[in-house]
This record gives C-alpha cells, structure tokens and sequence, in this order.
C-alpha cells in the first residue's frame, strides 16, 4: 500500500532545488504557452540558462516558513503566489546538443533515450493510423528534433490572456536571441470548473507525494506516494531508488553537482564513489497533445441511449451513459453508492459497495487509470499496492474553445438535448496538453497507456478498452465495446469510435536548479 508514515515535509532547501511543475498544479494560474525549442548554438544557450536560472520557479513554499504547513489549528504565515512561472525541460536530443557525453546519456531511461516515436513504441502506445507520429503537430519525427520545452504559467483572470501572452512573446524573443529556434507553441488554459472538453470535471484524482503534501485543510495527509514515485534520488513505491542520470567528477570539475549516494546499480565501470548525481531531484516529463472530437463522443451517446431504451433519448439518461464511460459525474462527482458523502471528494474505494461495477463499470475511464483497491486477481489491499506502483501526477491544460456550453452539464434540462443533437464536427483544434510526472516511464506512463487503457481484457473484461483515450476503431484489432454491468442483463454498446487522437508528444526530463546550473556551465 502506499507509504502512510513519516511523511515529513521535506525542508525548503530541498524544495528550492525541485522545479515546482513537478510538485503543483498551480490552480491560480489560467493560462500557459508551451515552446517547443531546438538548440543552433550552444555557447548561446548556456548562457541563457545562467541568465533565465533564478527566474526558474522552484517548489520552495510560497509561505515565508522553513516547515509552511504545520498542521491544525496553526496560524499559517501568508501565502504570496507567483503569477509568471517558468520551467524547463530537455528531450535527450536537447541534452545531447547541449554536449552530455555519450557514457551520461546511457544512464537515462532506455524510454528517454529512445524517445516516443522509436521503433515499436507507438504501436505500444496506439499512436497508430490517424494518431501516428507522421501527423503529429507536435514532435513529428519527420520534422526538426525537439530539444527544450519551455512551460510558462501567467494569468490570474480566465477571460484575460494579456499576461500570457507578454510572457510568452517575453521568452520567444530571449529564445531567438540566444541561439534557438522556436519549432511549435502551443496554448493551454483552464476553466474555473475544472472541465475538460468533453464537458466533465478534471483532475481530481491526483496521488499526493509524500514530503510534498502533508496537510490538507489542517487534517494530515495519509495515503501519500512515495516521494521517489516521481522525484529521482527518493525510494519508490518498492522501497528501491530509481534509476537515475549520472556523470563522472571529470566531468564536473567545479564540482556543481551532489556526490552520487543512490545504491541503484549504475551500468558503468567506474566505482560510484566516481560519480556525480545528475538527477537527483529531477523528472522525467511526457508531452501528448491530445485532440478530442467531442461532437463524436456525444453523437455517440444519443445514438446508443436511444438504441438501448429504444425511445428518444432524455437528458438524465444522456448524463447516464457519458458518466458511465467516463467515470464521473460532469460536476466530478463518482459514481459510487455513498455518492451524498463522497461529493466533490476522491477518498473512496470499490472493493466493499461496487466491485462488480454496478456503480461505475470497471471498463470506465476512471475506473482503469486508477482501478484502486479492485485490481484482479489480487485482493483489496494487495490492489492498493499493485496500483500505486504505476500512478502519475497529471499537469493537463485544455486548448481550444468548447463545442458547446459545457457548463450546462451540471445542471442539465431538455434544452440541453437539442444542443447536443446539432453539434457538428466544426473541425476546430479542441483537446488537452496532457502532460504528466513520473520517475519511471516505463512502469507509469507506459504501463498505464498500454496495460490499462489500451487493454481490451483490462480486468477481466472482453474487448473493453478505455471507451475514453482508447485506441479504438483500429482496423487492425478486434472492435471494442463498452460493457454496462447491471442487476439484470449486462449492456454492452455498439462498436465503439476512437474519441481521442494524438497530435503530438515527446518524452522529456526535467532537471533539478543544481543540475540545471551544470548544464549551463560544463565545459
């Protein structure tokens, strides 16, 4: 099960060294650009990393305390939130330009190295046919390398793009003066209902990192990750270090970077008493931009509502059936038994009151990116401990405008039917930069796309896969179907449409300030 003691708020001077990305979502800030980066001089990029280096927001608390959350009925001392933040991260074509050795690159993960479009991978991952990397708008790897992404967060008002866009302009003309070009931009912004495009409250279910959060509204957090779940130089959620970039002290000689003290076996052959940490306190970062057809997904849902109740379909049941696929009630309520107590909360379970989804299917959305405690064939505790050891931390924007007025989900009424019955495939971009934290690519990111989402016997269902970002309507693959467990006969939809196609995407790593510092000065 996830670490439930010692979770200790690790100090501010730790923190200042974890790029804050890694560690907030930043619910003040509405909108963000997103560079996308290639490195033409290196002399001039590392200059620019001295100078852009302080103004890289860290996960320091913004309260003026060494240990800010101190626990109920305390006085916190005030809260100042930064309103322009700034942080970076590189593919390993950007650390290769940059002039890593060959012998440091090979201490990243095999997933890094190898990038998002390599070989096999997009099989692997269902960026196939129409989400294939050769129609990517981003990262697509018949184009220019990606080397740096810049994520910059501004705006305090969800109606004003002013501050954005000036900090935005801000570091496109920094970037071309300092030896770049600038390759894509992409926008994200969020609503204040937390929704994504589709119309259902988003990002709720997020795992808290032990050390990060500690207390929520003065009650201390249990049930946290392990820090090394998704910060490098920490223990994961097997009690092992992860895997993590290092270089020879030859290669450090101003002796910028922390001595290596991680017992992970390195595949060099040198003593690790020779060695330098380069990712202690960094990330590994997946980009997908992800388009979201939503006059789709709700012609779908009409069409399969009247199929089976064979009537015109009425508003409750339309809000039935998404919120079944989804997992979700629009508002983000779940969908289980004690919904009354459990509104607008993630602390519930399914083994005890839904483990045969009567309440939410276990081919849901929500049900397979995190199935909780009810992962077969284990039992639920065993579940809990199989199922944290894949989590992620999700940092997701949307882009683009709604097809409709989403807003009207959570208070639904007949007009809302007419509205859905003549949305039209406007041809508009629409979607998510999802964009998510973990220390392991492989077991989180991967392990979750293709065991879990991709998976038509997830669980021990038969073809069911994510009814949401699946790669469904593969012509190459049997088709797949949403199953609806009941108290009677089980309902089982029509062949289901791929809802979701992937526009673009890159593996990237995060570094710490410390490293970050290296990468500007080594030689």
């Amino acid at each position: 099960m996830a670490i439930k003691t010692n979770n200790i708020p690790l100090k501010n001077s730790v923190k200042a060294d974890i790029q804050s990305f890694i560690t907030s979502g930043l619910k003040h800030i509405y909108h963000s650009a997103y560079l996308f980066l290639q490195i033409d001089d290196k002399a001039k990029v590392q200059q620019w990393l001295e100078d852009i280096h302080d103004d890289i927001l860290s996960a320091k608390s913004w309260r003026d305390d060494e240990q800010p959350l101190i626990g109920p009925n305390k006085v916190k001392p005030p809260k100042i939130e930064p309103t322009e933040i700034l942080n970076i991260a590189f593919t390993v074509d950007g650390l290769k330009a940059l002039g890593l050795p060959d012998e440091v690159i090979r201490t990243f993960s095999v997933q890094f190295q190898q990038g998002m479009t390599d070989g096999q991978r997009p099989l692997m991952l269902g960026d196939t046919h129409e989400s294939d990397p050769k129609h990517w708008d981003v990262g697509n790897p018949d184009e220019p390398p990606i080397h740096i992404l810049l994520i910059l967060n501004a705006g305090l008002d969800p109606d004003d793009t002013s501050e954005i866009d000036v900090f935005a302009q801000k570091h496109r003309d920094l970037a071309s003066q300092s030896g770049m070009t600038l390759l894509y931009e992409e926008e994200g912004h969020r609503r204040d209902d937390e929704k994504e495009m589709f119309g259902f409250h988003d990002g709720i279910a997020q795992p808290p990192i032990q050390g990060i959060n500690v207390y929520d509204d003065g009650e201390e957090i249990q049930n946290v990750m392990a820090t090394g779940a998704f910060i490098l130089g920490y223990q994961n959620e097997y009690g092992l270090f992860p895997a993590t970039p290092v270089i020879h002290k030859t290669h450090d000689p101003d002796d910028i970077l922390p001595d290596f003290a991680n017992p992970y076996d390195v595949d060099m052959a040198v003593p690790s008493s020779e060695l330098k940490d380069l990712g202690l306190h960094g990330s590994y970062i997946v980009y997908r931009k992800l388009h979201q057809n939503v006059p789709a997904f709700w012609e779908f849902i009409l069409r399969e509502v009247e199929r089976i109740d064979g009537e015109l379909p009425s508003i409750d049941r339309i809000i039935w059936l998404a919120s079944k696929m989804v997992g979700r009630y629009p508002n983000g309520d779940p969908l289980v038994p004690q919904s009354d107590d459990a509104r607008g909360k993630d602390d519930f379970m399914y083994a005890a009151d839904d483990y045969e989804g009567l309440h939410c299917p276990v081919g849901s959305h929500l049900r397979r990116s995190n199935p909780r405690d009810v992962f077969y064939p284990e039992n639920p505790e065993s579940s809990l401990t199989v199922v944290d050891k894949h989590r992620i931390v999700r940092r997701g924007r949307n882009y683009g405008e709604p097809a409709f007025p989403i807003e009207k989900l959570d208070n639904p009424d007949a007009s809302l039917v007419d509205i859905l019955k003549d949305l039209m495939n406007d041809n508009q971009p629409r979607g998510l930069q999802f964009l998510c934290v973990n220390a392991d690519i492989q077991r989180q990111f991967e392990f979750i796309q293709h065991s879990w989402s991709n998976n038509p016997n997830f669980n021990e269902l038969y073809e069911n896969k994510d009814p949401i970002i699946g790669d469904n309507d593969d012509p190459d693959q049997a088709d797949s179907h949403m199953s609806l467990p009941t108290d009677g006969i089980r309902i089982r939809t029509s062949k289901l449409p791929r809802f979701v196609t992937v526009k673009g995407g890159a593996y990237l790593f995060m570094p710490s300030k410390t490293a970050l510092k290296f990468l500007a000065q080594m030689a």
